[in-house]
């Protein structure tokens, strides 16, 4: 059976609520504070391009956000088909071993009901859900790419923006938002959001960089998890701890998993020191092919230096990564 829907004209977009929300200049975007400082300034480095984006951080909760983002009209021409695409090829291949510790995170929690995944993309992660104990449901904000989802997984896709999304509250069991999060211009509505549309003791499973992690503070404006100007918040254990408690939810895990944007980082400085020498280096988002022996020395350097290094750090709780599970109170 379908989940009901409300009327569309019920609820707001994202971009008109954080123009109208009293969100005062200057004032942090979690917990309202005034004590702002520059963090960085950068500019996009997936597609090389030279305007330059300011990152703050709020001294009293740690969060961090773009000043002056562009505005939701005029994101479209960061988003290119490049990027797109390969968000696409990163959810899709190897979907079952991409996606494994993610399902089996949910296992662990929930053992069935009604599944929403936000930012669904082409379906690679709903695809690896047993769909026998799961009823699936998915936000995408390009057609074609929730067609795709839709033909892959049978899932009930929604297209748009996920605030605009019509289901009713208490639909879900679970909800999951994969590198979603930064994306989103009002984190604290889109979070509201999510809680109205759990069930009572419903999860939240969501992942996204940690802009407190050892390689985001070696690296600095070359850390890849900034990808500006597309993440327009970057969280911290600190910061999304408190935004969520400030809402309501209850914790059941904050980690980071031993992954690492270390060769992705690495390609940005890369870049740097090739346009400071008076040449065009190639951008990120349109990669070349890689000959044998490129590929087999960045196996050898994942398997002796970046895979122990992204162990070591997720243990210490510093890796790029937050993985980081909520519940929604019973009572």
């Amino acid at each position: 059976m379908s989940i009901a829907l409300e009327t569309m004209s019920e609820i707001q977009p994202v971009a008109a609520e954080a123009a109208d929300s009293g969100q005062q200049p200057g004032t942090c975007l979690i917990c309202g504070g005034d004590r702002l400082t520059e963090l960085l300034v950068a500019p996009d480095r997936f597609h090389l391009r030279k305007q330059r984006y300011r990152l703050v951080r709020c001294e009293s909760c740690s969060g961090v956000w773009l000043a002056s983002p562009p505005q939701p009209e005029e994101m479209g021409d960061h988003y290119t088909d490049d990027y797109h695409n390969a968000i696409v090829m990163a959810g899709e291949g190897s979907a079952a071993s991409r996606w494994k510790d993610q399902v089996e995170m949910i296992a662990q929690n929930k053992s069935g009901g009604a599944l929403l995944d936000i930012g669904c993309s082409s379906g690679g992660f709903l695809s690896t859900v047993k769909a026998s104990a799961w009823k699936l449901y998915g936000i995408e904000m390009e057609e074609t790419t929730a067609q795709r989802a839709r033909a892959a997984t049978g899932a009930e896709v929604f297209v748009g923006d996920a605030i605009e999304a019509p289901f009713l509250p208490a639909s879900f069991d679970v909800i999951t938002c994969f590198d979603v999060l930064e994306h989103v211009y009002s984190p604290r509505q889109f979070l509201t959001k999510v809680q109205e549309w759990l069930k009572p003791g419903g999860i939240f499973y969501a992942m996204m960089p940690n802009i407190d992690s050892w390689e985001a503070r070696v690296f600095g404006s070359h850390w890849f998890g900034l990808e500006l100007p597309r993440h327009l918040g970057h969280f911290s254990p600190r910061s999304l701890r408190y935004l969520m408690s400030e809402l309501g939810f209850e914790e059941v895990c904050v980690k980071t998993p031993p992954v690492s944007y270390i060769e992705r980082s690495a390609g940005y400085v890369g870049s740097t020191v090739v346009e400071k020498l008076g040449f065009s280096p190639t951008p990120q988002a349109k990669p070349k092919p890689r000959g044998l022996i490129e590929r087999m020395v960045r196996k050898g350097l994942r398997l002796t230096v970046i895979q122990p290094l992204a162990r070591i750090a997720s243990v210490a709780g510093a890796g790029p990564c937050l993985e980081v599970v909520f519940r929604k109170a019973t009572r």
